[in-house]
């Protein structure tokens, strides 16, 4: 026994435990989420959430949050007015207007547009709809401008009961 590899002698005594894949409960996907803002990291979530529906058979809820702070803040152009939360809220409508023409036409979807600070807005989507999976982009925001503004997929991540696939 002296000349015992150590390794060997460990996973001997890992024999007793066996992976039985019947055992293992099947996450069933029924609704899967996924938030869109028109950027490149969203462009690919919103690809990959419709790849993971169609295997699936998922319905998709694809959503676009007209954010607040676009119409909070006049040094992005948009005032604080009534038609600076129209206008946010028809960028956000032609969105999902332009994404739906890429959805196959067997794919079950809705379509959601609300006003609201987005990783709020989404939780709360999450839990309405009952969603099975959130698809998410990353924005790829810098350590800073993360530190600052936060990140809404780490809000996401952190406030939802269901698995979150970020998309980089």
């Amino acid at each position: 026994m002296a000349n015992q590899d150590p390794l060997s002698s460990q996973m001997a005594g890992l024999s007793r435990f066996t992976f039985h894949p019947k055992e293992v409960p099947q996450m069933e996907i029924k609704k899967i989420l996924v938030p869109v803002d028109g950027s490149d990291a969203s462009k690919r979530a919103f690809k990959m959430a419709i790849d993971v529906a169609k295997v699936h058979g998922a319905k998709l809820v694809v959503t676009c949050i007209a954010d607040v702070s676009e119409a909070a803040y006049p040094i992005m152009g948009v005032t604080l007015d009534k038609n600076g939360f129209i206008n946010i809220k028809a960028k956000a409508e032609r969105l999902l207007a332009a994404l739906k023409e890429e959805i196959p036409i067997e794919l079950d979807y809705e379509e959601i547009v609300e006003t609201g600070v987005p990783g709020a807005a989404i939780t709360e989507i999450v839990e309405q709809q009952g969603i099975d999976m959130v698809v998410i982009g990353n924005s790829g925001k810098g350590a800073v401008s993360s530190f600052v503004m936060g990140s809404v997929s780490q809000y996401v991540i952190h406030h939802v009961k269901c698995p979150v696939l970020v998309v980089k």
